[in-house]
């Protein structure tokens, strides 16, 4: 099918393509592509301006200092993969980037478009909640911050509102090990389930952990309750069952055309299992 009529616009800036977004109701911003672009053939999204992000040097930067890693919106999943930053100090995301569909998709689309589209089964939506990340979002009064945990709404919804622009994505730098575990039909197909773990152990003994499920609801999940269980206890195989069986005891996940709600619960245990013991033996991802 072909695009609906729409007006195209290709600000330089961040404040060009703000006063854009904010000067009609039906505006929509263009990172990527690899979303929108089949929408709009699809005619599921008619917007009446295209607000094409791809000339705006400022959100194309991975800047690492005073304890963070910024992450420009319109860098692409190929430069998040090839980046030494992230391998060393975002070892999830390096490891996670690497399910993100096919090579020429990674060529095109980024992480900001990716977070922005908010769908359950993409890998990046886990990435930021399992990292604690902050979300920079632009607006006509300059701006404002929203952590991972108040950014996603649900399916193919977040916090940015109209008139909005998501900027940067903020990383604090983490001193856990971590691990990513996806299952999916093909490689390259969106995840059927997904878990992250990270844990932060000193003399064998676990400090600090972190499991994120994803695929399993309209939003990436934390276990707060197995992260707690784990804390003060050496990782052994019968302590990673039991995290796993309390990350997902009370999970209420949804059956659709891919798969049962009761296979989800059955097959993100197993991968939150094997997370943890990779996590618990690899010094990164």
């Amino acid at each position: 099918m072909k695009f609906p009529a729409f007006a195209y616009a290709r600000p330089n800036t961040i404040d060009e393509a703000i006063a854009l977004l904010a000067s009609e109701d039906e505006a929509r911003p263009l990172a990527g592509g690899q979303t929108l672009l089949p929408i709009l053939a699809l005619r599921m999204s008619m917007p009446s301006l295209l607000v094409d992000l791809n000339d705006i040097e400022d959100m194309k930067h991975i800047i690492v200092g005073d304890g963070v890693v910024r992450v420009g919106a319109m860098v692409t999943h190929a430069q998040n993969l090839a980046s030494t930053e992230h391998r060393k100090y975002l070892p999830l995301l390096s490891e996670a980037v690497r399910h993100v569909a096919h090579e020429a998709i990674r060529n095109r689309g980024t992480i900001g478009g990716s977070l922005a589209h908010a769908d359950a089964a993409a890998e990046m939506p886990l990435v930021v909640t399992a990292l604690d990340a902050t979300m920079i979002i632009a607006n006509e009064d300059g701006g404002r911050r929203v952590e991972a945990k108040n950014f996603f709404g649900g399916h193919f919804t977040t916090a940015i509102e109209s008139g909005e622009l998501l900027t940067t994505i903020e990383f604090p730098i983490s001193d856990h090990h971590w691990a990513f575990e996806e299952v999916a039909r093909r490689p390259g197909d969106y995840a059927l389930v997904m878990a992250a773990a990270g844990l932060k152990v000193n003399n064998g003994i676990v400090e600090s952990a972190r499991i994120t499920l994803g695929s399993v609801a309209d939003r990436p999940l934390r276990a707060p309750e197995a992260e707690s269980y784990l804390t003060g206890k050496a990782i052994s195989g019968e302590i990673a069952v039991e995290a796993a069986q309390i990350a997902t005891q009370d999970l209420k996940s949804h059956d659709d055309i891919h798969a049962s709600a009761n296979y989800r619960r059955t097959v993100v245990g197993t991968l939150v299992k094997r997370a943890l013991m990779r996590a618990a033996t690899e010094k990164s991802a």
